[in-house]
C-alpha cells in the first residue's frame, strides 16, 4: 500500500484560513434576517409581466394567422368552373325572361294572386309580408 504524501507540509501559511469573519457579523445577520423584507413595486414593475403576456399573445396569432395563410392554397378557378358558372347563369336569366313573360301572357293580377293565397290558406299575416 502506497503511503499518501501531504503536498501541504511544505507550506504551512496554504493551511491557514485565508478567510475572516468581521467582528459581529452574525449578531447584525440575525437582526437583518428577522426584519420583514417589504419590496415597493412601482407601476412599470407590476405591469411588465402583463405586457410581456400581452405582446407574446399577439405575436402568436399573428404568427397563426400567417402560418394559416400560407398554408391554405387560393382557391383558382379552372375552365369547368368557367363554364360551369356561365351555364348556370346563362339559365337562370333565361328562366326568369320565361316565367316573366308568361305572367304577362297570362295577365294574372295582384288581386288574383291574393285570392289563390286565401284558398290555398295562407295567412293574412303572411300575406302582408308579401306585399
Amino acid at each position: 500500500m502506497k503511503k499518501e504524501n501531504d503536498i501541504l507540509k511544505d507550506c504551512p501559511q496554504l493551511k491557514q484560513m485565508p478567510f475572516t469573519v468581521p467582528e459581529g457579523y452574525f449578531e447584525t445577520f440575525k437582526a437583518e434576517a428577522s426584519k420583514p423584507m417589504v419590496r415597493k413595486l412601482d407601476f412599470r414593475t407590476r405591469i411588465a409581466p402583463y405586457a410581456a403576456m400581452a405582446a407574446v399573445f399577439v405575436f402568436m396569432v399573428t404568427a397563426g394567422t400567417h402560418l394559416l395563410e400560407k398554408s391554405v392554397p387560393e382557391y383558382e378557378m379552372t375552365e369547368e368552373d368557367y363554364v360551369m358558372f356561365s351555364d348556370n347563369i346563362l339559365t337562370t336569366i333565361a328562366y326568369e325572361m320565361e316565367y316573366g313573360a308568361q305572367l304577362a301572357e297570362a295577365e294574372i293580377s295582384d288581386e288574383d294572386i291574393i285570392n289563390y293565397l286565401i284558398y290555398t290558406g295562407v295567412s293574412a299575416e303572411q300575406i302582408e309580408l308579401l306585399k
